[in-house]
């Protein structure tokens, strides 16, 4: 019969030489393990267990949770009360089982009290040794070893492993494993995906810190992909597994300001642009995360970058030309400061992100004459500098390897190239035609220093070269492009392939693409495309609607 926590004062007699049994019963050795593990964590180092610990002695375990909830079943039926969390000082018969998984595990005073060792039948006259040799740790261990921290060394470094594996096609822009695995089985050069990558980080993580690296991560990936769903169930865990309203006392700021930036791209993407401000506000208005926009440049970064789109919307929005002024003035600042973030975080890839947008808002801004009201650039003066910075962009790309493989500095040195076209509703053919792009020749002059990633064999002789060759990865399987990216370019191929050679196999073909991929948009982004297809001539934008 158990004894039950309402009698904490009779004894628990624990044979540990075989056959092992805690009082009458015959029991499982991990949940013995694990009892007497708590029991001289509590009696010789007056400290708790760490999940840590676990994974250490138990490395082949397939699911260290299932483990640690047999044994909290087997700990019941013993009439053991043992406790988790941080909270060493809590009631273990009223903690919530939720989270229980990730320890750190204790044994209250009152148990411990109760626990009698036995050999043969005896009391062990070196109990310390005797459950030191059973549980597999040194003899010599000194009672002051800070031993959470040689566990979390000791640990499987699996964790590392498969966490660096996601982040690296994340990089690459490699979000599953490849549809065509290696013909002779997995090789060293074989991707495994980022997605799959961060899930098995989740289940080899030790602690909370651990778990919310993968969650974050996966997040960002889902939210790359455009999979807002599946990026706010994993916000969801994310915020569940270390408090972001409640932040518990070993909670990471770094975490949970980036959980908040993260829910603000959330609502960017939905284009709730009220909620993203929110979310940014609460990393300043909360005293604990306030000193990460100072001394934490990624999170400074990560703030400005976002709330420099969220300004640039505001701009591109049709309203008082003060107030979008205001907010493209506003956009620059915060773009600028989110570059001088990205160095001092010494992160070449965030940098390449915040030049191509400086870029396109610079462009962008000037023509709506939001910036330089009295023209006192030229035109040409501003459309190089513009690319110039889309060139530098491309070149860290190139030169360091980052970037995910993303499209948007051909959306946007392409958006550019055309820029400068006179904008006229439903042209006739003969008319797009006759208008004047930049041609590719000038744009290879005017993106110098920088035009080294910009080569003839990635089609810089046409500009509709330079599209087929980027649809060609997506289309390959090569990389994998959002709908938002596929639409921008084919919307590019179809003007550029109207202006090139007119009514052709290639402008329908663009056309139809272009009408197959926009139900895939949310609605603004939808409008923004009906309205943008203005510029094409009539023929062309029926092309679009009949293939929606």
């Amino acid at each position: 019969m158990p004894t039950g926590p309402s009698a904490p004062s009779s004894p628990l007699v624990i044979r540990l030489d075989a056959p092992q049994h805690v009082g009458d019963q015959p029991v499982r050795y991990q949940s013995l393990w694990l009892l007497m593990r708590v029991y001289y964590a509590a009696r010789y180092e007056s400290a708790s267990v760490p999940l840590a610990a676990l994974k250490s002695r138990f490395a082949q375990a397939g699911d260290l949770r299932m483990l640690v909830s047999r044994a909290f079943a087997d700990f019941a039926e013993w009439g053991v009360s043992a406790g988790w969390g941080d909270d060493r000082q809590a009631d273990a018969r009223l903690l919530p089982t939720r989270g229980r998984g990730r320890g750190p595990f204790w044994l209250p005073s009152h148990e411990l009290e109760r626990i009698v060792v036995t050999i043969g039948g005896a009391v062990p006259t070196d109990e310390r040794r005797t459950l030191a040799t059973f549980l597999g740790l040194s003899h010599d261990t000194p009672a002051t070893l800070d031993t959470p921290a040689l566990d979390y060394v000791m640990q499987d470094i699996a964790f590392w492993h498969h966490v660096t594996l996601g982040k690296r096609d994340m990089q690459d822009g490699i979000f599953f494993a490849p549809s065509d695995p290696a013909p002779h089985g997995r090789t060293r050069t074989q991707r495994t995906g980022a997605i799959p990558s961060f899930h098995a980080a989740q289940v080899c993580a030790v602690d909370d810190v651990q778990r919310g690296i993968a969650l974050l991560a996966e997040t960002i990936v889902w939210r790359r992909m455009g999979d807002v769903a599946r990026a706010k169930r994993t916000l969801t865990a994310l915020a569940e597994t270390f408090g972001a309203n409640q932040p518990t006392q070993n909670a990471s700021p770094t975490l949970r300001a980036m959980h908040w930036i993260v829910q603000a791209w959330q609502a960017y993407a939905l284009r709730d642009e009220a909620g993203a401000f929110a979310h940014l506000q609460r990393i300043s208005d909360d005293a604990s995360l306030a000193p990460c926009l100072v001394y934490n440049p990624r999170i400074r970064f990560e703030t400005r970058n976002l709330q420099a789109l969220l300004y640039k919307t505001h701009a591109a929005r049709p309203g008082p030309q003060p107030a979008r002024a205001q907010s493209a003035a506003d956009a620059l600042a915060a773009f600028s400061d989110a570059l001088q973030a990205a160095f001092e975080a010494d992160s070449i890839e965030l940098a390449q992100h915040v030049a191509a947008n400086i870029g396109l808002s610079l462009w962008l801004f000037w023509q709506d004459s939001l910036i330089d009201p009295a023209r006192r650039l030229a035109v040409s003066d501003v459309q190089r500098q513009a690319l110039r910075w889309i060139g530098l962009s491309e070149w860290i790309c190139d030169r360091f390897g980052v970037g995910g493989n993303s499209v948007w500095n051909t959306v946007f040195l392409l958006r550019i190239a055309r820029g400068a076209v006179p904008v006229r509703r439903d042209p006739d053919l003969a008319t797009l035609r006759a208008s004047t792009p930049l041609a590719v020749d000038a744009f290879l002059d005017a993106v110098q220093p920088f035009g080294a990633p910009f080569s003839r064999a990635k089609g810089f002789s046409k500009w509709t070269d330079v599209v087929a060759t980027t649809l060609a990865d997506h289309e390959d399987g090569r990389v994998r492009f959002e709908p938002l990216q596929l639409a921008n370019l084919w919307f590019e191929m179809l003007w550029f392939a109207l202006h090139q050679d007119g009514d052709s196999p290639q402008a329908t073909h663009a056309a139809q693409s272009l009408g197959r991929v926009l139900p895939m948009l949310p609605p603004p982004d939808r409008r923004f495309f009906r309205d943008a297809l203005r510029l094409m001539p009539r023929e062309f934008q029926r092309e679009v609607r009949v293939a929606e």
